[in-house]
């Protein structure tokens, strides 16, 4: 949620971090292996990637994202997810799909 919420110091930390997280005109774009390398720097909680993954695809993340604007979307197929690359985006509002 920080992300679209475009918090300064979550911006920042994507800006340097060296990988396949960044921010692309304003959408986040990862993949999920460095989208975990990227959370793992800033977290206490230490988890395996394949619990990463395991909560990952257990989540009702898009539904969660809804509710606070966002949704994650497909950026760019490989077709596999491992490396394929992903879009956290913002849902059009009433102000602007027009």
């Amino acid at each position: 949620m920080s992300v679209l919420a475009k918090e300064s110091a979550v911006v920042s930390r994507i800006e340097v971090f060296q990988g396949s997280v960044y921010i692309e005109e304003t959408d986040l774009v990862f993949s999920l292996a460095a989208l975990y390398d990227f959370l793992s720097q800033s977290s206490d909680e230490k988890i395996g990637y394949a619990e990463f993954q395991r909560q990952l695809y257990q989540s009702t993340l898009n539904q969660d994202l809804k509710a606070h604007g966002g949704q994650v979307v497909i950026h760019h197929s490989t077709g596999k997810v491992e490396t394929s690359l992903y879009r956290l985006e913002r849902l059009p509002t009433a102000d602007n799909s027009l």
